[in-house]
Order: structure tokens, then C-alpha cells, then sequence
């Protein structure tokens, strides 16, 4: 819509290092309780034995991009077809920014050093 109105959509993304280190589900068990016990989907997704996926548990910011998308680039984005909501209706493709396109879009960029 704002590309339709405005002819530009801007964006700020952030690159991160993450750290997946959460073998024994702690963090999960903890996330879970944190937020009161497990949702209508949670439940459904086990009886169907689909293997839920391992938390972050750390990102490093390594790099901020400022992009914009124009009636121009537009065509340089993909559309990614999601899954299903928490009652089990599917959901809207959304567009889907692929990395090693992001010089398409970019306006400028904070790199951070390690």
C-alpha cells in the first residue's frame, strides 16, 4: 500500500550472529512457562509428532541495512508461502527478501566490528 500511495517502503533490518544453544529445551521449558503453559496450537503440532523448532538463545548485532523499496525493485522480491495460523487456517504469501539481493534496495548501512 505505501508503494501504491507513496511509491517507496522503507525498511531496517537487522543482520545478527545467533546462537542456537539450547540442547537440553531449558530456554523453551522456561519461555513456555513464562507465558502460561503451552498454546491450542503447541498441542495439536505434537499429537501430529512435528518436532518443534530449537529457541535463540543469543544474537550478536553485526549489521544494520536501510532499505527501500520502489515500484522499480519491487520485482526483485519473492513471495514466501507460510504456513497455518494458530487455528489451523492457512496464512497470505508475504514477500520475501532474499540477502544476496539487498544491494537492489539499499539506501545505506551500519557495519559493527566483532
Amino acid at each position: 500500500m505505501s508503494i501504491a500511495q507513496y511509491d517507496a517502503h522503507g525498511l531496517i533490518v537487522a543482520l545478527c550472529d545467533v546462537e542456537y544453544n539450547d540442547d537440553d529445551r531449558t530456554f523453551q521449558r522456561w519461555q513456555e512457562e513464562l507465558k502460561g503453559g503451552k498454546s491450542r496450537y503447541e498441542i495439536e503440532r505434537e499429537q501430529r509428532t512435528s518436532v518443534s523448532r530449537y529457541r535463540k538463545t543469543q544474537a550478536v548485532l553485526i549489521e544494520i541495512l536501510f532499505l527501500v523499496i520502489t515500484s522499480k525493485n519491487v520485482k526483485f522480491l519473492d513471495f514466501y508461502h507460510q504456513g497455518r495460523n494458530s487455528d489451523g487456517t492457512p496464512r497470505p504469501p508475504k514477500y520475501m527478501l532474499d540477502l544476496e539481493m539487498a544491494y537492489k534496495f539499499l539506501v545505506d548501512k551500519i557495519s559493527f566490528a566483532e
